[in-house]
């Protein structure tokens, strides 16, 4: 099992409390993710420094965009994003609605898959945001364009999904 194919966190746990998968599934899907996390962790204490400039880099990313579009509504993009059905990035977003989880989590400027977000406008009903994912190289690097619309729940859905070359 990959983890490219392993449904997010946070969809296992709807689907686990659906029935829609049994609790050794839920166990085994969970272990991945939990696996990926901690190959993460120990790269980071094999090289230090390398792990403390991507942090800067990210801290720094995500406070220019909350200054610029405000946490809030950025959280509820990131969110957003986390439902998008074959996004590889959403299993970094799963829990971007958590506020206790700092913004700069999110972002991933130099370490692969990156996830960056290269346009991002805001307004009441309707959210259009450009994001960078997979390889570290800009020119390597998938470009998406999506476009989010209020339901009647106030909840952003996608409306319009466009890979840019």
């Amino acid at each position: 099992m990959t983890p490219a194919s392993v449904p997010n966190p946070l969809q296992l746990i709807r689907m686990f409390e659906a029935n829609e998968i049994t609790r050794e599934q839920f166990q085994k899907q969970m272990a991945v993710h939990q696996r990926e996390l901690i190959d993460e962790m120990e790269e980071n204490r094999l090289n230090p420094l390398a792990a403390y400039v991507d942090s800067l880099l990210n801290r720094r990313a995500a406070a220019k965009l909350a200054l610029k579009h405000g946490e809030d509504r950025l959280r509820e993009i990131f969110s957003a994003l986390s439902e998008v059905p074959g996004f590889p990035p959403a299993k970094y977003l799963w829990n971007a609605g958590h506020t206790h989880v700092p913004l700069h989590c999110f972002i991933r400027s130099r370490r692969e898959p990156v996830f960056r977000v290269a346009e991002l406008q805001v307004m009441p009903q309707v959210a259009h945001i450009t994001v960078e994912h997979g390889s570290a190289g800009r020119k390597k690097a998938m470009r998406e364009e999506m476009t989010f619309r209020r339901d009647r729940k106030g909840v952003f859905q996608l409306e319009k999904r466009l890979r840019v070359a």
